[in-house]
This record gives C-alpha cells, sequence and structure tokens, in this order.
C-alpha cells in the first residue's frame, strides 16, 4: 500500500511539473523557477516537405545537440495542418537519418518532441501555414475553417500532454492584410479569434502559454508608422485581450533592412530612431507587466545583404537588454532562409560565430552595456537600381530590382507572379550576369547551368495572382554595365527542346525526391542512359539525376517527352515512359 501511494503521489507531481505562467514579463515554472526561453526558429515542418530542413545534409539528432551546446534553450516550430496528419515526407538522406525511414510526418514530429523533451529544449509549436505553402492573412481560409484552425490547436495541445517541455502554442503566424484589431467584426478581428483560441487550448492543456502575435495595419488605436506582419500590438492598448494575464504571451515578429526596407531605414536618425519605434508598436506591454517574447527577427548581419543590417540587429539586441525581454526566437537556424540566413552557414554545419555572439548578449545577463551601432568603415552604397519594366507572357510576369548595392556587390531580388486563373505548377528562368560578375550566394532557388533558375519544393506552385520571390548576391571587382538580364521565363511545364536529327543530347536536372517527373518535349526517342545515382543538393533538398542520355533515331527534329519515376523507399528512378508527339 505504501508502495502504490507513493507511485500515486509520484504520478501526481510529474503531471504538474511542467505547467507554466508568467509573473510580471518573466516565465515560471510550478516550483516557481524562471525559465529563460533563448530560441531559434527551425523551419521545414511547415513546408510541402513536412519535415524539418536540412535533414538531406545531417542527422537531425546530431543538430538538435548542437543547438543545445551553443546555448540554445528552446525552438520555435512551425508545422501546417498536413503535417498533423501524418503524410508523406520529402528531402531526407537516410543514410544519415536512418531511424527516420518508413515514419510519416507526425511520427516524425513525435520523435522530435520527445527527444526535443529528453535534452531539456523548451519547444513552441507554431502553426505556420495553413495549406503547407504560404502564410495566410487571416487564421482561416476558403479551404481551412476556423473550426478546422481551433481542432489542429486542441490537437497538438493534447497530444504532447506529457510532454514536460512544451512551453505553448503560437496561435497563428503573422495576421496581416485585411486582419483587424477591436472592430466588432468577428469575421476579421484577431483579438477576438485569439481569445478563441486560448479558451480551446487551455480547456485541453491548462500547463501551456498562449502566444499572440500582432496584426499589420490597424483602423483604430494604431499609428501609421510601418508594421511589420504579426508586429502590430497597437491596439492592445485600447483592446485588450480577455485572456488570462498569467497564461498570456505577446510575441511580435520584428525585421531589418534585409527583409524589407521600410522607411524609417532611410531616416537620417537611424538607428537611433528605432527604440521610438519599437517601443510604440509592442515594447509598452513589456511596461504594462506583460510577457513580451519575439518570436522572428533576424537578418543576413552583413553576410551579404543590406548594409545597415547589422546595426540594425545591434541596435534591437541593445533594446531588448534594456527593456529586459531576454528571452526571444531567432530565425532561423536554417540557412535555407533567402532573405536572412541563418545561425548555421549553407554548409549546415559551420556556425555564424558572429550571430551567436549577438544573441549571447542576451543569454548572459551581467551585460547590460549597449554595444555601438555605428559602422566601422561600411561599404559605399549607391542607389539601388529601381524595378525593371516586367517581363512576361500570357502566364506569369517577373521583374527585378536591386535590394542592395556596395563597392564589390549587389544583392537583387526577383518576383515572379502568376498571371493565369489556375494555380502555375512549375517555373523556371533563364538569366546571364555580366563581365567579371560572379553568384557568392542565392537563396530560395535552385541554381544550375549558365544561369538558370529552378523552383524549390515549398515554392515549386504559384496560386492565381499571387506571387513568390528569390534572390542572389554578386559579386565583382567593378561594376559591369549589366550586371543582371532575365533572358527567358518558362511557367507551368518546361519549354520544349528540339533534338536535331540523329544526334544525342544530355539532359540534367533538378529533381525532388518524391514523384520525379522530367518533362521535355521531343517524338522518336531512344533511351541510351539513366545513370540514375542521384546525389543531394545541399540547399535544397532536391537530388540530382546527373545524366539521361537522349538520342534521336530520325532524320527530323523531334520532340518527346519522358517520364520518369522514384523507386519506392529508394533515392533510384527509373524511365516510366517515353511518348512520341508531333
Amino acid at each position: 500500500m505504501k508502495k502504490t501511494l507513493t507511485l500515486i503521489s509520484f504520478l501526481l507531481w510529474s503531471a504538474t511539473l511542467h505547467a507554466f505562467t508568467t509573473t510580471n514579463g518573466k516565465i515560471y515554472d510550478n516550483n516557481n523557477q524562471q525559465i529563460a526561453l533563448y530560441g531559434v526558429n527551425w523551419f521545414g515542418f511547415e513546408t510541402q516537405d513536412h519535415v524539418l530542413h536540412g535533414l538531406w545534409s545531417r542527422n537531425w539528432q546530431e543538430m538538435l545537440k548542437q543547438i543545445k551546446e551553443l546555448g540554445f534553450t528552446a525552438l520555435r516550430i512551425p508545422v501546417c495542418p498536413a503535417t498533423l496528419q501524418g503524410v508523406a515526407t520529402n528531402s531526407i538522406n537516410y543514410s544519415k537519418n536512418p531511424d527516420l525511414q518508413g515514419l510519416n510526418s507526425l511520427q516524425i514530429l513525435d520523435k522530435f518532441m520527445a527527444e526535443s523533451d529528453q535534452l531539456g529544449l523548451y519547444i513552441l509549436l507554431d502553426h505556420h501555414r495553413p495549406d503547407c505553402n504560404a502564410i495566410s492573412t487571416l487564421w482561416y481560409t476558403d479551404s481551412y475553417s476556423e473550426t478546422q484552425w481551433l481542432k489542429d490547436l486542441a490537437f497538438m495541445a493534447e497530444r504532447y500532454k506529457t510532454n514536460a517541455h512544451l512551453i505553448g502554442i503560437d496561435l497563428k503566424n503573422e495576421p496581416h492584410g485585411n486582419v483587424t484589431w477591436g472592430t466588432n467584426n468577428i469575421a476579421t478581428d484577431w483579438n477576438t479569434a485569439a481569445e478563441k483560441a486560448a479558451k480551446t487550448i487551455l480547456n485541453v492543456n491548462s500547463n501551456l502559454l498562449i502566444f499572440v502575435e500582432g496584426i499589420e495595419s490597424a483602423t483604430q488605436c494604431s499609428g501609421s508608422t510601418n508594421h511589420w506582419w504579426g508586429g502590430n500590438l497597437e491596439p492592445a492598448k485600447c483592446f485588450p485581450l480577455n485572456i488570462d494575464k498569467t497564461k498570456l504571451v505577446f510575441a511580435p515578429h520584428v525585421y531589418g533592412p534585409d527583409v524589407y526596407q521600410q522607411p524609417y531605414f532611410q531616416d537620417s536618425a537611424f538607428p537611433n530612431n528605432l527604440e521610438t519605434i519599437w517601443q510604440t508598436h509592442f515594447g509598452f506591454l513589456r511596461d504594462e507587466g506583460f510577457a513580451v517574447i519575439v518570436g522572428e527577427f533576424g537578418g543576413r548581419y552583413g553576410h551579404g545583404g543590406n548594409a545597415k543590417d547589422k546595426m540594425w540587429q545591434d541596435a534591437f539586441v541593445n533594446y531588448l537588454i534594456k527593456k529586459e525581454m531576454r528571452d526571444f526566437f531567432y530565425w532561423s537556424w536554417n540557412p535555407n532562409s533567402g532573405d536572412t540566413g541563418g545561425i548555421l552557414q549553407d554548409d549546415w554545419q559551420t556556425v555564424w560565430d558572429d550571430k551567436v555572439a549577438l544573441l549571447r548578449r542576451l543569454m548572459d545577463k551581467t551585460i547590460t552595456t549597449p554595444v555601438s551601432t555605428t559602422p566601422t568603415n561600411p561599404p559605399p552604397t549607391t542607389n539601388p537600381t529601381p524595378i525593371t519594366n516586367p517581363v512576361s507572357n500570357d502566364v506569369c510576369e517577373i521583374k527585378y530590382t536591386v535590394q542592395s548595392q556596395w563597392q564589390n556587390g549587389m544583392v537583387i531580388n526577383v518576383i515572379l507572379r502568376n498571371k493565369g486563373a489556375s494555380d502555375l505548377k512549375n517555373w523556371q528562368i533563364t538569366f546571364n550576369l555580366g563581365t567579371g560578375a560572379t553568384i557568392s550566394n542565392h537563396w530560395s532557388m535552385l541554381l544550375s547551368g549558365n544561369y538558370i533558375a529552378s523552383p524549390l519544393d515549398w515554392n515549386r506552385t504559384i496560386a492565381p495572382n499571387k506571387q513568390i520571390e528569390f534572390g542572389l548576391q554578386l559579386a565583382f571587382n567593378s561594376l559591369p554595365e549589366k550586371p543582371f538580364e532575365l533572358q527567358k521565363i518558362s511557367c507551368g511545364n518546361a519549354e520544349s527542346t528540339s533534338i536535331p536529327s540523329s544526334q544525342n543530347v544530355e539532359y540534367q536536372n533538378g529533381l525532388q525526391a518524391g514523384i520525379a517527373l522530367c518533362q521535355q518535349n521531343p517524338t522518336a526517342c531512344n533511351i541510351s542512359t539513366c545513370n540514375a545515382t542521384p546525389l543531394f543538393q545541399p540547399e535544397s533538398g532536391s537530388v540530382f539525376l546527373p545524366r539521361l542520355g537522349l538520342t534521336n533515331d530520325t532524320n527530323a527534329q523531334n520532340r518527346w517527352d519522358v517520364v520518369l519515376q522514384q523507386i519506392p523507399n529508394t533515392l533510384t528512378f527509373e524511365v516510366k515512359s517515353v511518348t512520341p508527339s508531333n
């Protein structure tokens, strides 16, 4: 009997071990121990890969241990609804992650949550994209209801109820656009939706904290200074949330010039003008005793991108230290975040030591002195090139701008818009570089040849009247007359390629690890080779099928379709069919 009572007492004690509350802006567990959330965002579960990115390059447990060894205590993990349904995953190198072989997305998330718990890493689950493809304005869409959103939030809260390090749930990533606050319009008011979601989650799992982001613009109780998606919490001073203050965390997102050129970044007082803006947008809530933890901030910090970004990040960390808002979630662990880069460099191994040093200023509570935000020997800049006249066809339109420029380099941002009435399923862009220019970095695309940009899995499909962006950084000794020039765009299926009579051609293309479709258009054909030992493309998680030999056995210019498919449970491809077409 004594042993039974002891076991029951232990179970009752452990069941409440991981209950979290906030007091005067700080987070505590049920033993009244303050919790420090020094976090990074590790994305991938919210994409159509349905798994953490980087597993094409490294072992997932190895990266978790590296995160902990660097001093981080927490992770914000974006997810999407399909991932929670247990779907097939993409872009995993099973030779490096053999324990994930045969598991679906939810089973892998379960393993990740359990391992993080064992390592003592706190997890913030973030409902990021309703369709696993793009961030929505509202918390629901035409194909994803509010009811389903609430069910998914409750599902996460219930499924990981016994996880001692699940700190909370971020209700919705970056409300923006037509989202409102305090207008009494239940269809668009984020404040009432957040209250409903908080009640749903806490009814299932009262141990958790509720992370609520801001909106973008507001018609009342909000200033006119530009806000970030999810960054405007000004309306909370007029329309407070009906959520228990001890369970509430405000989680704004805020970025610098690497992500978007806000007008106030051009102010002559920059970066000294920023503190007042941050205080107005969300900092006032810390003065009112609320917990305020920035859910996303980051940038390239001088490794390409805008020359002002390092100044911005230094100033922002100074502000967080001054406000005693040292808990954070930095964007991102991943190096394949196009406009910010990551803690990791492109090899998915090496860390940017200066970024880690920046964040350790927040982790070390003995540091209270701000660093200088005056640049030392900043690179000379020129006025950015205006957006070009768009290049377009019946399906899509492309334009680009020089986002930033200095003496020996520039960053180019490319925007591709779907002009059609249906989803654009694929795209490819060919461009030239000026004499002497080389590419020192690129993001959000697969780059091959001289020079062809192709999609990654997550930005392959573009909805009607929507757009995707990708970019590249150029290096040169002297500015070429035309550093970057668009040559050709192909939207939908790949463009036709003719093969002259009695000649061979080798075709090389990036193929996703999954159902792989390689479309050409040439009629009588002979598959001479399918040398199909795929090679991982480190940045995107795609695989290359290095060579596919095609032979035209006729005396005419012919066109043909060749379809490849992946052999199940392997990274080997075989020719499925060859279809002549005149």
